[in-house]
Parts: structure tokens; C-alpha cells; sequence
């Protein structure tokens, strides 16, 4: 990679980051803003790994914000709540979620690729009573030390999608 590009990167990066919410592109259809889908070894609904998510894209060039997984694992295991993440946002800064202004927890980077920076706690059942009462739940990251900025997720359709994976 060129020198210059090298550099260009991560600035074009923090420029997505700093875009108003109103930049933030969803689906016209809130009941399908929480997406499900399941898979596994076998049909045996004891093996299916299932999950529900939803992204956040820029508005203008359909780039990937955030990403948000809950993923119910094969044999009733815990959930896992996951986030991924743009590349060039403060990392020592965490990211934090909240309910409707309600903390709910706050997350550390588990690794960064190509594609964004990785997330991942277990998903209690108050995590997820918490998302199924809410209406929004709130992404806060820092996108440069000493700065925070916020970014909504609407939980219309949570419900419904939890209710289907597990």
C-alpha cells in the first residue's frame, strides 16, 4: 500500500465516524430491521447456532457503521452480544451501550481486521429484557481521545427476532 494511502485510510474512516445520526441509513420497514437466520450441522434444532442482527450503514455510500449480533449458540448455550466496529475510533475509549439512556454495559475491543474492530460480551437475560423493553439502544464510542459520540439502533422487531431464534 502506498505511503499516502497508508495515511488516507484511517482519516476517511474518522470522517464516517463524525457523520450526523441523520447520515445513518435503515430499512423503511421497521419490522424487518432485526434480521434472523440459523444454521448448523444437521436440521436438528439442537445444533443450530442462530442469531439476530442489524447494521447500520452511512447513508450515502451504504459503508457499514455498526453491526449488531446476538447469537443464541447450539444446545441452549449462553447468548453472545456482538458489535463490529469501523476501523479508526479511539480504542482505549471502549465502547459503551445503553438502553434508553439505561447503562447496560461496555464493551472492549477482541480484535480488528480488515473489515472493523470486534466486540463481543455475554448476553444476560437482562441484556436482553432490557433491548425487548426498550425502543433504542444507544452505540457511545469515542472517536478521538477526549471526544464521545453516539449512534441510536431502534429495537422495533427485537422482540420478535429473539422470540424467533430461541
Amino acid at each position: 500500500m502506498h505511503s499516502l494511502a497508508r495515511h488516507l485510510l484511517p482519516v476517511a474512516m474518522l470522517g464516517v465516524l463524525f457523520l450526523p445520526s441523520a447520515a445513518v441509513a435503515q430499512s423503511d420497514n421497521t419490522d424487518s430491521l432485526w434480521q434472523t437466520r440459523c444454521a448448523g450441522p444437521s436440521r436438528s434444532a439442537d445444533a443450530l447456532i442462530c442469531e439476530t442482527s442489524q447494521s447500520l450503514r452511512v447513508k450515502e455510500s451504504g459503508q457499514l457503521l455498526f453491526k449488531v449480533d446476538v447469537i443464541a449458540p447450539a444446545n441452549n448455550g449462553t447468548p453472545v452480544l456482538q458489535l463490529q466496529a469501523p476501523l479508526g475510533f479511539y480504542l482505549p475509549g471502549k465502547i459503551r451501550l445503553a438502553v434508553d439512556g439505561a447503562a447496560l454495559t461496555e464493551l472492549e475491543v477482541g480484535t480488528c481486521d480488515q473489515r472493523g474492530c470486534f466486540l463481543s460480551a455475554e448476553a444476560t437475560d437482562q441484556m436482553i429484557d432490557s433491548m425487548k423493553a426498550g425502543n433504542k439502544l444507544q452505540i457511545d464510542f469515542a472517536p478521538a481521545a477526549g471526544r464521545r459520540q453516539a449512534v441510536e439502533v431502534p429495537l422495533t422487531g427485537f422482540t420478535r427476532a429473539m422470540d424467533a431464534i430461541r
